[in-house]
């Protein structure tokens, strides 16, 4: 609730901003010289409250209000109560700003698309969801000559639509809803290219991301490459318990180790694209690089371990499939050069899955 107190405080002063993707960090940013936009001269001191509540003008900020608990509506009263004695808010321009843009529909949208991946068939929330969209098309009709508002409304069309293929039950809508959102995020980059504040820069990176990964495979990709005349790569230990080489007992593997004759400096390749959210020295692992990649509404984390030090990618380096992210080493616990390479889900230190089920066919070494 706290963070719906924050959007919606956000909301009530900042009139031309639209919800983007992170609530907590992209969305809670504004241009203090926007403020006059909805903010009337008058004293700038709210140290002395009114006592008990008062109500809030305006049909749309009542509903708008509604959303919040009770603790949360007091506080937002109070709020509003002050600045409109103090004659630092105007309600009434607050409360036309907001019917303008829709504020209200868009808080829905974004918890309805929160929601799709813990309940993706419910059909009335997605119906919901399509009906904001149609709206978001129309809007972006009217702000085509606003680079700013084009572009934010552009992105949770995007957005949108990629949540929306994530839960489509027909091949072909899925393929119009996720051409459709590249063509949204596209135009987000172009309409955003020359924003300078921090809110555009992170939509930007996030458009860029996803138009990567929706147009790159994921899987099938063996994650290094022996240089040229060096052999083949076989899988030297498999994912679930085993022998530990070194500490001599039973453990169980999370991924699974690769290597081939002399391996040492061989490329290692992203098995999909992403963006790497770590890299660096891991107790036992040695050096990583750990690529965060989300795929069909899933999120999955690559981790390449016992990595050279030096020529790895930084993190928060977009990647794309097959991208070289480092190089074959011994670094960490290992008894000679091999590649460490799991598949976790959710977050990277999250449940294993079996990197066998993402890979194409590795001989394994008995």
């Amino acid at each position: 609730m706290v963070r719906f107190v924050k959007l919606l405080l956000f909301l009530l002063l900042m009139p031309s901003i639209l919800p983007g993707q992170k609530i907590d960090s992209a969305l809670l940013k504004y241009n203090p010289g926007d403020l006059d936009k909805v903010v009337v001269a008058g004293p700038r001191s709210l140290s002395a409250a009114p006592t008990g509540e008062q109500p809030v003008a305006g049909d749309i900020l009542r509903k708008l209000i509604e959303k919040a608990g009770r603790k949360e509506q007091k506080i937002i009263n109070q709020l509003l109560a002050i600045g409109e004695e103090r004659k630092i808010i105007d309600l009434q321009k607050i409360d036309k700003k907001l019917g303008q843009i829709n504020i209200a529909g868009l808080v829905n949208l974004y918890h309805n698309l929160k929601s799709l991946r813990i309940k993706k068939f419910d059909l009335s929330r997605i119906d919901e969801i399509k009906g904001v969209l149609a709206n978001l098309d129309k809007s972006l009709q009217q702000f085509k000559g606003s680079p700013k508002e084009y572009g934010d409304l552009s992105f949770f069309a995007g957005l949108t639509r990629d949540q929306l293929a994530n839960v489509a039950q027909s091949p072909i809508e899925k393929q119009n809803l996720r051409f459709n959102a590249l063509n949204n995020y596209n135009e987000t980059i172009k309409s955003l290219a020359q924003a300078t504040d921090k809110g555009s820069q992170e939509k930007v990176a996030d458009a860029s991301e996803r138009v990567v990964t929706l147009q790159e495979p994921f899987g099938e990709i063996v994650p290094i490459a022996p240089k040229k005349g060096a052999g083949k790569v076989f899988i030297t230990s498999d994912y679930g318990v085993r022998i530990h080489p070194v500490k001599k007992s039973r453990r169980f593997h999370s991924g699974v180790d690769l290597a081939g004759w002399k391996c040492k400096g061989w490329k290692v390749h992203s098995i999909g694209p992403g963006r790497v959210v770590k890299s660096g020295w891991e107790t036992g692992y040695g050096y990583v690089v750990i690529v965060s990649h989300d795929i069909d509404g899933r999120q999955y984390f690559s981790r390449y371990a016992h990595l050279l030090k030096k020529d790895r990618l930084k993190t928060g380096t977009l990647v794309k499939a097959k991208d070289v992210v480092g190089y074959c080493n011994n670094s960490g616990v290992s008894t000679g050069s091999h590649l460490h390479f799991e598949v976790r889900e959710g977050s990277y230190s999250g449940k294993t899955l079996d990197p066998k089920e993402y890979l194409p066919d590795i001989a394994i070494l008995k």
